[in-house]
């Protein structure tokens, strides 16, 4: 796992991680040509929305000399991928040991991948100082922030056509950047338009938890059942359920491995005796989902190998997270701070 401190103006960050890249030869990997027309809109969506982020990523070209290559359009748009992976989880603080909100994720992806893993402490000056996991320079896929506010999403199954408008890790980033409370963090996604189906689980200090169904379509929030909120990767109110036919594959990933690790996380909380800690929560995200003992995955898919890659755990309200590099089945959780 590599790890990155930055701290300044949006401006200076850029600078910083630019210069950062260039001296280890970062090359941004290759894209298709529809990325290059989904970029000019999700620019516009950015300089209206987000433009702080836009202000950083024009930064890392300049500093990075990455002017004459893609870095800026895959920052803003990715890549088309197949939505595999990842489970969150929030649990009440009356539930908890410390009474404070436990949070936990794991990221199920290409096991490649796993050499890109990167924990920012980032310090944007004018905006709240956050501690955060990515593969990506300026985008995150979740964190806590000093408010309190801990926010992590995941991918939904199915999607296949992107739209203009602000893609998830960005969204992800300046939620942790700007935003000290659940209500603030559902105004922000409500509001901005979204490339692609998406979750965000987001709580805060005060005890308050929500997950975010988003759509280029359509935003619902759903709230915490008995204390708790758990997502995987699908949509769980029959109002967001994707248009487009499902293919094969993707029914067969649905049924294989979205629901399953949703139930066992469901059925762990209720079958709980006494209360939680994070500890306990790590033990879930340990076990194997083909043995019902977690949500650990190791699945071949097309030729390609996809694995849970990392988990963590942490409070919100606290500077601490709990970090497995690697399979959290094969290694041990790690706390980091900011």
């Amino acid at each position: 796992m590599h790890e990155i401190t930055i701290r300044g103006t949006y401006s200076e960050m850029g600078a910083e991680l630019g210069k950062l890249m260039k001296q280890h030869k970062y090359e941004p990997p290759p894209i298709s040509e529809d990325r290059f027309e989904l970029a000019r809109g999700c620019e516009h969506a950015l300089e209206e929305h987000a433009p702080s982020l836009l202000e950083e990523l024009s930064a890392i070209e300049e500093a990075g000399g990455y002017e004459d290559t893609h870095l800026k359009v895959f920052e803003m748009t990715l890549n088309p991928f197949p939505q595999f992976g990842c489970s969150i989880l929030a649990i009440s603080r009356e539930h908890t040991l410390t009474g404070k909100v436990i949070f936990g994720r794991s990221m199920d992806w290409e096991t490649r991948f796993h050499d890109y893993f990167t924990l920012f402490r980032t310090y944007p000056k004018g905006a709240l100082a956050s501690l955060s996991c990515t593969d990506v320079a300026v985008g995150r896929y979740g964190g806590i922030n000093e408010a309190g506010l801990a926010i992590g999403m995941t991918a939904i199954t199915g999607t296949r056509h992107d739209v203009p408008g602000i893609m998830f890790h960005l969204a992800t980033r300046w939620v942790l950047d700007n935003c000290r409370t659940v209500k603030d963090a559902v105004n922000f996604l409500q509001r901005i338009p979204h490339v692609r189906p998406n979750h965000y689980l987001v709580a805060d200090l005060q005890g308050d938890m929500a997950y975010i169904q988003a759509s280029p379509e359509k935003v619902e929030v759903v709230g915490p059942v008995e204390g708790l909120v758990v997502v995987t990767n699908h949509f769980q109110t029959s109002d967001m359920q994707p248009s487009d036919k499902l293919s094969s594959e993707d029914e067969r990933y649905l049924t294989e491995s979205s629901i399953p690790r949703l139930e066992v996380l469901k059925n762990w909380f209720k079958n709980r005796t006494g209360k939680i800690d994070s500890v306990q929560v790590q033990s879930v995200f340990s076990g194997m989902i083909d043995e019902g003992a977690g949500v650990c995955q190791d699945l071949l898919i097309q030729g390609t190998q996809f694995s849970t890659i990392w988990a963590r755990t942490f409070e919100a309200g606290g500077r601490i997270m709990q970090i497995a590099d690697g399979s959290p089945r094969e290694v041990d959780f790690k706390e980091y701070t900011f």
